[in-house]
């Protein structure tokens, strides 16, 4: 007589009905995370302060690069306009001296703005030696100002401290996940300890039993398991991308509460005058470089020789 259908009618009746399942609850807001970016006076202060020397570098940097280009003889030299100049030297030259004077006083602001222009270029060209020198002198400056102003380690120390409530709450509720994950594993170890079964051929073959596995094995960067019986396989996915990724809405809060608070937005850099011992000059690319001249293949031009027979 078989008896399993008996006893699976006789557990079925013993059986305690189902307790109502209930959903989760809801994570808390994560608008606490943002609120604790506050007190940001002095970071803000130091952080402008850079942003400004970053400012003035680059504004430097481009006047060097522009020096540089007339040093090298880069740029067309500047031709000043000499329309009433040479009017008036030909009428010096003809010594009418009221003819002179009449130009002279008709076109005085001519004049005045042609030897002006005049004057500019003829500075221009003379002094970009030592406007090279004085601007590679204020760069150094510069940047040993940023270099003794920026302390990064109070900027750490300010990190942490806006960090570290954001990492507390996150230990607590480590601390919850990882009591409840020891709670979940004990059950399903316990369990396939007590209802293991082991096959065997009548031959004393070692035989496949039924695979009785409730948490599955995660894959790599996963929190969790794709596999938790009970547990829906969307549920545990959606909870496997969202640890794999920023929160983008928190992301925002926290940018706008730094904005908000005079922190900077972009890269900001800090530039070192160097060691007294190099030589080399300060670093300014040229946006536009002169085009350089290919170098001359060694195998010129063919030459044709006549020979005559």
């Amino acid at each position: 007589m078989n008896l399993i259908p008996q006893l699976k009618t006789a557990i079925k009746k013993s059986a305690k009905p189902s307790v109502a399942t209930t959903e989760p609850p809801a994570p808390a807001p994560t608008g606490q995370s943002a609120d604790d970016i506050c007190d940001l006076e002095a970071l803000a202060g130091m952080l402008q302060q850079l942003q400004t020397r970053n400012q003035q570098y680059q504004r430097a940097i481009d006047a060097l690069v522009a020096a540089r280009r007339v040093v090298n003889g880069w740029d067309p030299k500047p031709e000043p306009e000499l329309t009433w100049s040479v009017r008036r030297d030909v009428l010096a030259a003809m010594g009418d001296v009221d003819a002179l004077a009449r130009f002279d006083r008709d076109h005085a602001q001519d004049l005045a703005a042609e030897q002006a222009a005049r004057h500019a270029a003829t500075q221009q060209a003379l002094e970009a030696p030592a406007r090279v020198k004085a601007l590679e002198q204020y760069i150094t400056d510069l940047a040993a100002e940023m270099a003794r102003d920026v302390d990064e380690g109070f900027i750490f120390e300010e990190m942490k401290r806006l960090f570290q409530p954001s990492a507390q709450r996150m230990l607590t509720a480590a601390q919850a996940f990882v009591q409840a994950w020891r709670e979940m594993s004990t059950v399903e170890s316990s369990l396939k300890s007590a209802f293991r079964l082991t096959h065997y051929s009548v031959q004393g073959d070692r035989r496949s039993g039924y695979e009785m596995t409730l948490i599955g094995k995660a894959n790599d960067d996963d929190l969790l398991p794709n596999l938790i019986e009970g547990v829906a396989y969307d549920d545990l996915v959606d909870l496997n991308r969202k640890f794999n990724r920023s929160d983008d809405a928190l992301s925002h809060r926290i940018t706008q509460q730094l904005r908000e608070a005079g922190i900077p937005t972009g890269m900001l850099r800090v530039y070192h005058p160097g060691a007294a011992s190099d030589d080399r000059q300060i670093y300014a690319p040229d946006p536009n470089p002169p085009r350089k001249r290919p170098p001359e293949s060694p195998f010129g031009g063919a030459t044709v020789v006549a020979i005559q027979t």
